[in-house]
């Protein structure tokens, strides 16, 4: 399991960041504007961009900032897609480090823009409204399964052989990826609203009743 994705509990990893910025710095505003654009177009997906930005060492993942490691993603993204190779990104990247006030290329494109717009308004839904037979039901003990390490997942490691009860069914089935290494969430399944009591996933802090909530797919659980 990578460490980023078990960050329950987890000790002396340096202070929390309480930047309360969208984007502090304007590039990665820019950055945004580019992804938002290829997200519309069709040209990738969330899981691209999660898997891509959590694919680096763990260390190294924890020393960037939230959009750098998006960079690194997008940029391998099209480079292994061959929208650009590595040598005219190269290029690009130095003409505009030595020319930094260069302008950037403005052509626009009337048909990205609508596609772009529209994707703003409807999203990337994962709701699938198709008949599902949940295997678990409200009040049913379930225990959540302890996944094989993969490139991304929705599951916190703290989560990983604990036990809990089902809260809610939802309705409806959702779907996390398709064709992306994530936890073999490629078709749309039952999601389940599952209590916990905190003082079973942490056993070291005082028992006051909390509880804590998390929304989990049934690829996850097992009857406990």
């Amino acid at each position: 399991m990578k460490i980023q994705h078990f960050l329950g509990g987890i000790e002396n990893l340096g202070p929390v960041s309480v930047e309360k910025r969208v984007f502090v710095e304007p590039w990665e505003a820019q950055l945004f504007a580019v992804h938002t654009t290829m997200m519309g177009t069709g040209i990738w997906a969330w899981p691209d961009l999660r898997v891509l930005a959590e694919s680096m060492n763990p260390l190294d993942y924890f020393k960037y900032r939230y959009y750098i490691k998006w960079l690194g993603g997008m940029c391998h993204f099209l480079v292994s897609k061959n929208y650009i190779s590595e040598k005219e990104l190269e290029e690009k990247t130095k003409y505009y480090l030595d020319n930094p006030e260069a302008k950037q290329p403005n052509a626009g494109n009337g048909d990205i823009t609508e596609k772009v717009i529209n994707y703003f308004y409807t999203g990337a839904n994962p709701y699938r409204d198709v008949a599902v037979n949940p295997i678990f039901k409200v009040g049913d003990t379930v225990r959540v399964k302890d996944m094989p390490p993969v490139v991304h997942t929705r599951l916190p490691g703290y989560l990983r052989n604990k036990v809990g009860v089902v809260e809610t069914v939802y309705k409806g089935a959702y779907l996390y990826a398709d064709n992306v290494p994530t936890d073999g969430i490629c078709t749309a399944q039952p999601v389940y609203l599952i209590k916990f009591k905190t003082r079973d996933l942490w056993n070291d802090i005082p028992d006051k009743g909390d509880v804590l909530y998390n929304d989990c797919f049934e690829v996850y659980l097992e009857a406990a």
